[in-house]
């Protein structure tokens, strides 16, 4: 465990897993006891062939984040993790975030009369139960679609140390942009929460924004390998996807592009993907394609 995981650790009561279920067999559906949700809070797990909670190895970790009004069954559903986690020396984690909790800690009860803590949770309380019970190692890769693009580089730029790589596909990448305040909170009461339940009122609360900002934390990226991927909202003649994600692809790259640009002017280099497609999983399936390898080797696998 990373120095700064290490050091939030001994603040915190021990995770208690609940509860382990086998849904394939190499896929479990582990359940916890979260502090920082205030609830019990569920992760899929992915593992290699020849794992064992007995091993004296360790293996690497790859977390890989859903988008808003979806769930970790998206990526086996969506894509064919399945069938690429056979020849795949890493652990596969599939964590919960809520249909809007967008990675981070909020500032307001919720519609269920918490206040989550997502980043706490994630960073914090998995590592632990995924490090003490499943053998997990300090190599650690995250990538993630849309809001879960957000959530890779945020986390990434907040814990420098706690990740070789990220990849965002789609992410929401620049969220003080003009516009994108009043974009988030229409997305949050879409799912009935309050406006400013992220992070405060954009008037009153702008240092909090800029804090939870990955296009302002980018400096913290340096050191981090990065992959970035946006659309330009027109959708491949193959391609099933619903009205409007052609739209919002439009709405959401340039977050991408603001971001990539800051990291040239910094001189951070990353991996920037451009392509023909929509706000839709048969963009981020292609995405998920041309990033594999670069997935694979920051997690240290041979291919």
């Amino acid at each position: 465990m990373s120095a700064t995981l290490e050091s939030a650790a001994r603040d915190r009561a021990p995770v208690e897993v609940l509860r382990e279920v086998r849904l394939g067999e190499r896929v479990r559906e582990i359940t916890v006891r979260s502090a920082a949700l205030g609830r019990q809070a569920s992760f899929q797990l992915l593992t290699p062939p020849g794992f064992s909670v007995t091993s004296t190895r360790r293996w690497p970790v790859l977390f890989l984040l859903h988008g808003a009004d979806d769930g970790p069954a998206c990526w086996t559903r969506e894509t064919a993790l399945l069938e690429r986690s056979c020849t795949l020396d890493a652990l596969i984690v599939l964590p919960e975030a809520g249909g809007i909790g967008f990675y981070t800690d909020w500032c307001r009860l919720d519609a269920s009369g918490s206040i989550p803590r997502w980043e706490g949770h994630h960073l914090d309380e998995l590592p632990e139960v995924l490090e003490t019970h499943y053998r997990a190692g300090t190599i650690r890769v995250v990538a993630g679609v849309s809001m879960g693009g957000y959530g890779a580089i945020v986390y990434a730029a907040k814990r420098p140390d706690a990740f070789a790589a990220a990849a965002s596909y789609s992410g929401l990448l620049h969220i003080t942009r003009r516009g994108m305040p009043t974009f988030l909170a229409g997305m949050l009461m879409r799912e009935h929460e309050h406006r400013h339940s992220l992070w405060g009122s954009p008037r009153h609360n702008w240092g909090r924004w800029l804090a939870n900002d990955p296009f302002h934390l980018a400096d913290q990226l340096r050191g981090t390998a990065l992959y970035l991927s946006c659309a330009d909202g027109r959708p491949q003649p193959e391609d099933d996807v619903p009205p409007g994600s052609g739209l919002i692809e439009r709405w959401v790259a340039p977050t991408t592009e603001n971001l990539a640009a800051r990291l040239a002017t910094l001189g951070i280099p990353a991996t920037i993907s451009r392509g023909r497609g929509a706000h839709e999983w048969p963009t981020w399936r292609r995405e998920l394609d041309r990033s594999w390898p670069f997935l694979v080797t920051a997690l240290g696998c041979a291919r």
